[in-house]
């Protein structure tokens, strides 16, 4: 030893490893921090300007969405585990109608190599502004690497679709296909007890059983049927093809690349999927051309997203239609990231204050979740039309069991041609621990002041009168939802109750039920709208959860550092985990009773 000092022991040495480790930790993110402080600043000094000749590039990432509102934080800038991400069908809308009137935009060009998934009711909807865009005398032109379902829905509508020679059209259909537990809960020792009234509410049943029931295989088969059909109706008619050809080419694929000897693309090109194969450097040229322009400049292309900040705020109205959107599973509490009951009351109870707000228009894409948490929005939304404030429920890709509950008593329900909708059903889920830890040596016992006391517990189980309690709430829920449905669509119960049973319907097949009164979209429901509260003049006036400070600057920074979206099998099998794991994480209802549609939740 020198000077009398002592080496520090291991525990000191491991404790300053560890503070020095987190300073660096903390003085990198503060860096980092300052550093997109910095560009952001640089970025924001940057106007965006339109160019005259131009053209709007059309190029969604990741899932399109009615509002992007993915949940951004801290951990996953450092981490680079970010969020899958959104694109709000609402800023592709605004972007495409403002280029329709505006004499520097010629052209749209669609790129959706980043887009990984688009619900047919979201690709119809952009399709109808698409097809605006062009009655004005403009051209749409998609390119891209190749067109899965979701791509080529979109690219369908434009005049022209140009691919790389290495790329492929690809129709996998749609499908309806979940993992089932029931061996796996067993093999643990966990008991399930399910309570249900709808003989085709199947929202449980992958927990209870080891495959399909043949009521939810009925339903199902006839549903993925019906959603196909519309989508093969849509693009034989976008395209103009031969309906024999396109069968052949998406039931016998197999046998036609065979023909083609592999060549995906030229396979395409041969069925009048494409029109011309060609490298991004030809297509950029031939864009180019279209508009004047040359294709060694990128002065003549602006992003939709640079587009909607060079275009001029939107002017206040006097009279407006409040626009509020339900979107993801609905939940109690506060969640921007899901249909959160406290949320919606709010912006709910907030439009009916507003003095300015003429009607109310509810935007719904869910597939339903607490029962509680629906008729919490409902009641919020029956108070609405108490004061003279109509409602109109527009229905978006789904809108079914607790998300058609919400908009059962609306003044009007417009719903898509492909939403799916109805799913009027309740079941209850519960699950118990006692066998596991039997088997682990782990006993319970006790004492309570009544029969149900400590009943419909983890540990102790569920006895057969907590069963019969619960099976009886589960009915008398469902008596409600039947009810409520009948008194906003003028039905008797007993009508309501043979189309309901947990059934889900297309919006077609809705509204020949009368579940629906019309089939549009969002535009149209605002039309709506405006015609039940006299207005001819009036501004839409979105209402939406505040956003968390510094969100949105994580949220920038992050999409700044993102990767390439991941594709194929994997992509699709991902996304459905992640959104299982993530539904189950917030299924809250105090009751654990739930109005949820599970086919809504797997449909790919």
């Amino acid at each position: 030893m020198l000077g009398g000092m002592k080496k520090p022991n291991l525990l000191s040495r491991m404790g300053l490893a560890i503070t020095r480790a987190r300073n660096f930790v903390i003085n990198a993110i503060f860096l980092l921090l300052v550093v997109a402080v910095v560009v952001g600043l640089v970025q924001g000094l940057t106007e965006s300007k339109v160019p005259d000749d131009g053209v709007l590039v059309i190029d969604p990432a990741g899932v399109l969405v009615e509002e992007a509102r993915p949940e951004y934080n801290l951990l996953g800038l450092v981490s680079q585990s970010e969020p899958l991400r959104q694109t709000g069908i609402n800023e592709l809308l605004k972007a495409v109608d403002h280029a329709a009137d505006d004499d520097r935009i010629r052209a749209i060009v669609l790129r959706l190599d980043d887009l990984i998934a688009a619900d047919s009711a979201h690709a119809r909807q952009l399709g109808k502004a698409l097809e605006r865009f062009k009655a004005a005398g403009k051209e749409v032109i998609a390119f891209g690497q190749g067109y899965g379902q979701g791509q080529y829905a979109i690219a369908s509508f434009a005049d022209a679709i140009y691919m790389h020679p290495f790329g492929h059209v690809s129709f996998p259909g749609y499908g309806r296909y979940s993992p089932y537990f029931k061996g796996l809960l067993e093999g643990f020792g966990i008991n399930v007890h399910l309570f249900r009234v709808g003989k085709y509410k199947e929202a449980a049943e992958p927990f209870t059983r080891e495959d399909m029931s043949p009521e939810a295989r009925e339903v199902n088969q006839a549903m993925v049927n019906d959603v196909w059909d519309a989508y093969r109706r849509m693009v034989l008619a976008n395209r103009s093809l031969d309906a024999d050809a396109f069968d052949r080419y998406t039931r016998a694929y197999e046998e036609v690349l065979e023909e083609f000897s592999g060549d995906t693309a030229r396979a395409a090109l041969e069925f009048r999927l494409v029109d011309e194969l060609m490298t991004p450097d030809h297509a950029r040229d031939r864009i180019a051309a279209s508009v004047g322009q040359s294709g060694e400049s990128e002065e003549f292309r602006i992003g939709f997203q640079r587009y909607l900040q060079a275009l001029p705020p939107d002017p206040p109205s006097p009279r407006n239609i409040a626009l509020i959107t339900a979107q993801g599973p609905l939940i109690m509490g506060k969640d921007r990231n899901a249909a959160a009951a406290d949320d919606l009351v709010a912006l709910v109870r907030e439009a009916r204050e507003d003095s300015s707000v003429a009607a109310l228009v509810l935007r719904i894409d869910s597939p339903g979740g607490s029962a509680l948490a629906s008729e919490l929005i409902r009641e919020e939304l029956e108070v609405a039309q108490q004061h003279d404030k109509p409602v109109v429920a527009s229905m978006g890709p789904v809108a079914a069991s607790g998300g058609y509950w919400i908009a059962a008593t609306a003044n009007r329900i417009i719903a898509h041609p492909t939403t799916i909708t109805g799913s009027i059903g309740v079941v209850g889920l519960f699950l118990t621990f006692e066998r596991t830890l039997a088997d682990i040596g782990v006993q319970s016992d006790g004492v309570g002041s009544l029969p149900l006391t400590g009943d419909a517990n983890p540990v102790l189980g569920i006895s057969e009168s907590g069963k019969r309690v619960i099976q009886a709430n589960v009915g008398g829920v469902y008596d409600r939802f039947v009810n409520l449905v009948a008194r906003g669509r003028d039905m008797t119960p007993e009508a309501v109750d043979e189309i309901g049973q947990g059934r889900v319907w297309l919006g077609s097949q809705a509204l020949d039920l009368g579940l629906v009164d019309g089939l549009g979209d969002l535009a149209d429901a605002v039309e709506t709208a405006a015609e039940l509260a006299g207005l001819e003049d009036y501004g839409v006036k979105r209402f939406a959860p505040p956003t968390p400070p510094g969100e949105q600057f994580l949220r920038e920074l992050m999409e700044s550092q993102a990767v390439g979206p991941p594709s194929g099998a994997l992509s699709s099998a991902s996304r459905q985990l992640s959104s299982a794991w993530a539904l189950a994480g917030r299924l809250n209802d105090p009751g654990s009773l739930y109005a949820i549609c599970e086919f809504c939740l797997a449909l790919d």
